[in-house]
């Protein structure tokens, strides 16, 4: 988070230093705001402790973004959300926060402004797979593994924004998280639909 908030802060500085001799980079304001989210991902067949589930299913979760827009069309931020899903016969769940550096092009189109960019950056998985039953007491369960790793990750989407009023606007948006250098084997990946209030300054 450190790398991307000095990386956000050296971006901002280079525009902010073109925008003397460039007008096209101006600085025009940011917007920001909460989304949810849910959506599909897949990573196929576990098999963990000699059970074999699919790592498949709805992930459901919350987040925000803030974006310095520059000249009509470029805007520059960060974002962050966590994701989590529920698989499985017997109640294994799989967790990703993330966030990181956020750049995007936007226009107009109408009363709509679409975009399309990508955000960079790394986060967190947890990931509780059973395979039994749990009982519902203290003992501990023989049938349980746990995993915890940090993984870079990068998140292509495309969406758009509604206005409402002039402070305020409804965002939709559809990204795809990918895992960026090793690929762990239970790293789900799928489309994740979002929706939004974006307020607007």
């Amino acid at each position: 988070m450190k790398r991307t908030l000095l990386l956000l802060a050296t971006i901002v500085t280079l525009l902010t230093t073109a925008n003397a001799s460039s007008p096209t980079l101006a600085y025009r304001g940011f917007s920001g705001g909460m989304m949810l989210h849910a959506g599909w991902v897949d990573r196929g067949s576990l098999t963990i402790g000699g059970v074999n589930q699919r790592l498949s299913g709805l992930p459901v979760g919350i987040g925000g973004a803030l974006r310095l827009r520059f000249g009509n069309h470029l805007r520059v931020g960060t974002e962050g959300y966590t994701s989590s899903l529920g698989y499985g016969d017997w109640g294994s769940s799989l967790s990703i926060g993330w966030g990181g550096l956020l750049v995007d092009w936007c226009w107009k189109l109408g009363p709509f402004a679409p975009y399309v960019g990508a955000t960079v950056g790394g986060g967190s998985v947890e990931h509780t797979t059973l395979t039994t039953t749990p009982e519902l007491d203290t003992t501990p369960e023989e049938g349980l593994s746990y995993r915890k790793y940090g993984v870079g990750v990068v998140a292509p989407f495309v969406g758009a924004d509604y206005p409402l009023s002039e402070r305020m606007s409804l965002s939709f948006k559809v990204d795809w998280l990918l895992p960026l250098g090793r690929n762990e084997f239970d790293f789900p990946s799928g489309a994740r639909c979002y929706i939004g209030f974006m307020f607007n300054h």
